[in-house]
């Protein structure tokens, strides 16, 4: 076998997450007068989860909204409070199902009126349903996989003797029937997210969840694979053209249910992904075949040829998902994506060099050793396969607006959430003259005052713009940023948060 798989197959199925874009008001910004109404403008189009919209004060007080939708073709959500809020500071959230299925957590800082600094607010938002079931009916979903259409592709390609077994069927069979479980387990825990827990299932996040790709995959995958529990491919007439028809089914159900199904990366991600969960498909469907179904010899050479060439679609795949979201290389040691990810493949290459044991010298002690490892890795991709991509929580900026009220609106950039030197910058776009103060404080990493020096204001494109010198956020945790404006209307204070890595 090819060793260097080792190295790409953890890749996995990934794009992006729906992120935000922009927020009004603004995210950590003060507005003189009650906003009429909340936007948070996103990446992709996204389903809302009912009953997830929420606007709370300092207080933990919680107010009504008259009216909750999605505008711009599902990319922009429009919260409109029943009543004026009185002054104070707020936390505007919602939470939605992005294209690939991932429940993402939304949120808007922002003050009103007299009051400027942000308020502290403990999220309540539980896991439900998805924290028992996500990870268990992934697995269950990828085990059957390999179990299901694995079995049958690899036998169809170098052992195709094996359909005809006494034991193939039953085998199948627990593969299919593990993959209907997975499935069903995976939409039970969208339509729950969907309807706001799993007490508040409702026909409408059904419907939501049904009417979208991975739903209508998900579907025409369970409906295939119930039909393949009762009639296995084999002996019977066309029972291998529908056991190909779900294998087809069910890798497309699996490409949508994991970061393949963003609209991000489109159509490069998505074949790729395709590709990658095809190749391993049928590499770890062969070793079920020989350590399940066969018990004879089989052809040595031909599978090796057979799983050399789908070793290499893996290795394909993995190179451009990897491109795609491992960025930079640092972010493989600094974020929960790259470290699973490295878990993976320090298991796929432990994988590969039993499968070049067994491939010298066939032995069931080898090739059980070889499964067993195997299945780890189809666990350590079920936690992957949730994570957001390694490049999205690495590289982000970010960009936030503060406003201190009578036209005086400032713009706060910071060009990196990694811990280490980074670059903050200030942009006042007024012809006024104004003195700026930036500190830093961090309670998670001990730090009272981290005071920011910043250069001399500069004139640029109308605007008057500070920039940072040598700052260094020293630790990862939460942060919070102080900025002191003091412009023609006297002195003031506003504040924001944000996670260094």
């Amino acid at each position: 076998m090819i060793v260097v798989t080792g190295l790409f197959a953890g890749a996995g199925v990934a794009s992006a997450h729906a992120s935000l874009i922009s927020t009004a008001p603004a995210n950590g910004s003060h507005v003189d007068e009650a906003p009429s109404e909340l936007v948070l403008q996103l990446n992709e189009p996204v389903t809302l989860i009912d009953g997830s919209a929420q606007l709370i004060d300092g207080d933990g007080t919680r107010f009504e909204f008259s009216d909750v939708r999605l505008d711009d073709g599902a990319r922009r959500i429009v919260l409109v409070p029943a009543d004026a809020v009185p002054d104070g500071a707020y936390l505007a959230t919602a939470r939605v199902v992005s294209a690939d299925t991932h429940v993402v957590s939304l949120s808007i800082q922002f003050t009103v009126g007299s009051v400027t600094a942000q308020g502290e607010f403990a999220s309540d938002a539980g896991h439900g349903i998805e924290q028992y079931l996500n990870y268990p009916s992934k697995t269950a979903t990828y085990l059957g996989l390999v179990l299901s259409a694995g079995l049958l592709l690899a036998s169809m390609w170098a052992m195709r003797s094996a359909t005809t077994t006494t034991r193939f069927r039953p085998v199948y069979r627990i593969g299919a029937g593990l993959l209907v479980a997975g499935l069903l387990g995976r939409l039970l825990v969208l339509i729950a997210q969907q309807s706001g827990g799993v007490g508040e299932i409702s026909s409408a996040g059904a419907r939501t969840v049904l009417t979208t790709p991975y739903g209508g995959a998900i579907v025409a995958a369970v409906v295939l694979s119930l039909i393949t529990v009762v009639v296995p491919p084999g002996r019977a007439a066309g029972s291998i053209v529908v056991g190909l028809v779900q294998a087809a089914a069910a890798i497309a159900a699996v490409t949508l249910g994991g970061h393949g199904g963003s609209a991000q990366g489109w159509p490069l991600a998505f074949f790729a992904t395709v590709l990658h969960v095809y190749g391993i498909t049928v590499w770890l469907g062969g070793l079920a075949v020989i350590l399940l179904v066969l018990r004879g010899t089989f052809d040595v050479q031909r599978w090796h040829v057979v799983a050399a060439a789908h070793v290499g679609l893996v290795v394909f795949a993995g190179v451009v998902l990897s491109v795609l979201q491992v960025r930079p290389i640092a972010a493989l040691a600094d974020t929960s994506y790259g470290l699973v990810l490295l878990a993976k493949v320090f298991g796929v290459a432990v994988v590969v060099g039993l499968g070049y044991l067994t491939y010298r010298r066939v032995g069931r002690g080898t090739l059980a050793l070889e499964s067993a490892v195997a299945a780890v890795v189809l666990a350590a991709t079920s936690v992957l396969s949730t994570l957001a991509p390694a490049k999205d929580v690495y590289t982000t900026d970010i960009a936030t607006t503060l406003d201190f009220g009578s036209s005086e609106v400032v713009n706060i950039g910071i060009d990196s959430i990694r811990r280490g030197p980074q670059q903050l910058s200030i942009e006042y776009p007024s012809e006024g003259s104004a003195s700026v103060s930036v500190d830093l404080s961090s309670a998670a990493a001990n730090v009272a005052r981290l005071p920011v020096e910043l250069s001399e204001p500069a004139r640029e494109n109308g605007s008057v713009v500070w920039r940072s010198e040598a700052l260094i956020v020293p630790a990862p945790g939460e942060w919070k940023v102080t900025v002191r404006f003091d412009g023609s209307h006297g002195p003031k204070v506003a504040s924001f948060f944000y996670d260094a890595l």
